[in-house]
């Protein structure tokens, strides 16, 4: 694919992944789609971040995820999968609700900080979602289930 107007080409034009946001999570996803081989286009809202990485080959392009014709123009429509990695439930919650309109088919896989964001998400159309509060709180207990001496008696648990 080629960076521009419209992130894929009339080799990628279906089947390929759109990714909102590129920050840590983005690029995970990014990283794993690239090892897969698996053309995607990434959205991003902060210009400098387009500019710098669309400089060393990044299919890339400036817009809000929440916007149609954003999602249009990185192919929604044609995608087979759609990852939303911004850290906004508000703009999660819209983008799921636009790109389940514009392609009934995609697959979206939708990041939220809270769980009642979670729950709406899923039901505008998001087919798996990450819940931010649930993989820190599942860490936080894995972490200190390690560290902490077991048969604590309960009285100290609580408090």
């Amino acid at each position: 694919m080629t960076n521009g107007d419209w992130c894929g080409d009339g080799d990628s034009l279906n089947g390929h992944a759109v990714i909102a946001g590129f920050g840590v999570p983005g690029r995970a996803v990014a990283d794993l789609l690239a090892a897969r081989r698996m053309p995607f286009c990434v959205v991003e809202l902060n210009p400098k971040t387009v500019e710098r990485c669309s400089h060393v080959g990044v299919h890339i392009i400036a817009g809000d995820v929440c916007d149609e014709e954003t999602l249009r123009r990185a192919g929604v429509e044609q995608a087979s999968l759609l990852v939303l990695a911004v850290p906004s439930d508000t703009a999660v919650l819209e983008a799921v609700s636009v790109a389940r309109r514009l392609n009934p088919t995609v697959r979206i896989v939708a990041r939220c900080r809270f769980i009642s964001s979670g729950m709406e998400a899923h039901r505008r159309g998001a087919d798996q979602v990450i819940i931010e509060e649930q993989v820190v709180a599942q860490e936080l207990e894995r972490m200190l289930d390690a560290s902490l001496p077991s048969g604590a008696p309960a009285e100290n648990a609580a408090g």
